[in-house]
């Protein structure tokens, strides 16, 4: 059999000649990025936090609430319960009162500033990809879920006693909705340190010991 003329020729070359990866081409990279966008959105969260929390200073500061302010606040949930469930005034005052002496809104609105503070020089730190802006976020986040639920809940035991109706669903979610948003924000201000190639941003330079074992 005649060997066949395929009009081209093929040549194996050496193998030095074939390139190879670098070495650091599957390496793992520091991420500059995500520490920084977790810190601005920490920043503008905890700008959310801090209104929630001097709201709660305004109404425990507050011995009465005005009629016209109570009316006002009760024409959106009387509108949508049954004429049973109406609240009046004297009732929603009632239960204002119940829910400053119980100290829920003082301390959740204490907590929250605490927390906000924490977050705010956290999400600062963060930003410059310091280590311990990231650890800031998560206290000033714990804070904020333990005093936050704490004085949910006990002004929610004070709806209980007064209200009825909407009005009392609303304050008995809220616990649960401030629980819910606080432990996603520990999550969220937790990233930086969980994450291997945030993690690797905020420490530059790890240490790497090897022990080793005597026979």
């Amino acid at each position: 059999m005649s060997d066949m003329d395929l009009g081209f020729s093929m040549r194996m070359e050496d193998e030095a000649s074939v390139p190879t990866p670098p070495l650091d081409m599957f390496a793992v990279r520091p991420d500059t990025k995500g520490p920084k966008s977790v810190a601005v959105l920490i920043f503008f969260g905890a700008i959310l936090l801090a209104g929630q929390g001097y709201g709660d200073y305004q109404l425990h500061t507050a011995e009465d609430l005005s009629d016209s302010e109570v009316e006002t606040l009760l024409t959106t949930p009387n509108s949508q319960a049954d004429d049973a469930d109406d609240i009046t005034v004297e009732q929603y005052q009632e239960f204002h009162d119940q829910a400053r002496d119980s100290g829920g809104y003082g301390l959740r609105a204490g907590g929250l500033a605490i927390g906000t503070l924490l977050m705010f020089v956290g999400s600062i730190f963060l930003f410059q990809l310091k280590p311990w802006g990231a650890w800031l976020n998560v206290a000033g986040a714990g804070i904020g879920l333990v005093a936050g639920v704490a004085g949910s809940w006990l002004i929610g035991d004070a709806a209980v006693n007064n209200l009825s109706g909407p009005l009392l669903l609303t304050y008995e979610i809220s616990t649960y909705f401030c629980g819910v948003c606080m432990v996603t924000c520990i999550g969220l201000a937790g990233l930086p340190l969980l994450n291997a190639r945030a993690r690797m941003a905020l420490y530059p330079n790890p240490k790497v010991r090897i022990a080793h074992e005597e026979e």
